[in-house]
């Protein structure tokens, strides 16, 4: 009988062999691993007994001698939590061990405030959520992630902008929330949570890459020699609080002049707002008049019925954002831009196109001429799916 801690050991190993290149042989788990071919074969045999791994075919010919057996990762071998606290809601699902999401479910009339009432409601909603599932998927879960804007120290599980509360200084938010359900709970930055998922699932071949969260604010993800990129407290990517303007807004952060007053969908509503208040038209001008609130989705909504206001905001902001990814490009030299958030789904035409353009007007082209500005293939419930996928990276480090 094998010993736990050695065939924990192994077992890790082979996961993270199988989970990096998707399939792979006897052989090839052994190279990787540095064990005998009989040692692996072994270990596979108990993963595949425990309806860990699953046997998935033979390997194409390459010459003589007897084709081995390819195995990959059963998908429903765990499930992961996946909780997004955004602007539109609580989004709540599960995914399995590849990334996919398996269900989820939308709480519309939740608002995120920064109280101890808002907290327990996301505990008591996220409860309901999992006694809900059926018995066997809720018996592999193995963990739950946290998706969460501002700043995330995600290696000590605390934020310093959401649900800090002064007696929790010496406990953390994800230490708090794992008491709770009694799973281990990870927290990460939002942007972070995408970054990491679209890298990890779409785009692991290229190693270094800059990721833009475009939204009602603005994040950047960064991966350097394929390493999520942190800093030194994790704070790293607040992209949207440096100083770009001499333009006298204040920002939310309390600061003046940050990107995030001319590059966001703050500053698209603000304009907007200033400039039907002006007598342009607009669909939305009924909206404006009425005092109502001005959203994202009322902004996307209006570009995709090509509202000429708000396709020219849209165009404006998206070519400011691409002149300012241009001075990262020069700084980090990647090998691509991908674009997210709410705003990744206007038209190509007036977003990826605008940004593409300027970022090829503004930065060096021996270091941009081919760097493409690619889309995220997330899909609308990227945030559940990425804290999944980070929910799976705090369990099995990848």
């Amino acid at each position: 009988m094998f010993a736990n801690n050695t065939y924990q050991a192994v077992e890790r190993a082979v996961l993270e062999q199988i989970i990096e290149k998707g399939q792979i042989t006897i052989p090839g788990i052994a190279e990787a691993v540095d064990l005998s071919t009989t040692t692996v074969a072994k270990h596979i045999a108990r993963m595949v007994e425990e309806k860990k791994l699953e046997e998935i075919g033979e390997e194409e010919a390459s010459g003589k001698g007897r084709r081995a057996n390819v195995y990959g990762v059963r998908s429903d071998m765990h499930f992961f939590v996946g909780v997004d606290i955004n602007n539109a809601g609580l989004d709540v699902g599960i995914v399995d061990f590849a990334g996919k999401l398996i269900d989820s479910h939308t709480y519309t009339d939740f608002r995120f405030e920064n109280t101890h009432e808002n907290f327990n409601e996301v505990c008591v909603r996220i409860g309901q959520y999992i006694k809900g599932l059926e018995e066997s998927r809720r018996e592999r879960i193995a963990a739950i992630g946290l998706s969460l804007g501002g700043r995330v120290n995600s290696r000590a599980g605390t934020s310093a902008t959401k649900y800090n509360f002064e007696e929790m200084q010496n406990s953390s938010l994800a230490s708090i929330l794992s008491e709770h359900f009694g799973l281990p709970v990870f927290v990460e930055n939002d942007t972070k949570a995408l970054t990491y998922a679209d890298y990890i699932i779409y785009n692991n071949s290229r190693q270094n890459l800059l990721f833009v969260n475009f939204s009602w604010g603005i994040g950047l993800g960064i991966i350097i020699n394929g390493e999520l990129y942190y800093g030194r407290q994790g704070y790293s990517g607040e992209l949207g609080h440096i100083h770009y303007y001499e333009n006298n807004i204040v920002c939310h952060c309390g600061k003046k002049g940050c990107m995030e007053t001319e590059v966001s969908g703050l500053a698209i509503q603000r304009k907007l707002i200033e400039r039907i208040s002006q007598g342009e038209a607009s669909i939305l001008s009924p909206k404006v008049r009425r005092g109502e609130k001005i959203t994202e989705d009322d902004i996307l909504y209006a570009t995709g019925q090509e509202d000429p206001l708000c396709i020219e905001l849209v165009s404006e902001t998206s070519r400011e954002l691409g002149k300012q990814l241009a001075g990262m490009i020069n700084l980090f030299n990647p090998d691509c831009i991908v674009l997210g958030g709410k705003f990744a789904n206007v038209s190509p035409a007036y977003f990826q196109q605008q940004v593409e353009v300027a970022v090829k007007q503004n930065s060096l082209r021996l270091l941009s001429y081919d760097v493409p500005v690619i889309m995220t293939r997330l899909g609308p419930e990227c945030g559940i799916i990425a804290a999944g996928i980070c929910a799976r990276k705090g369990i099995f480090g990848y």
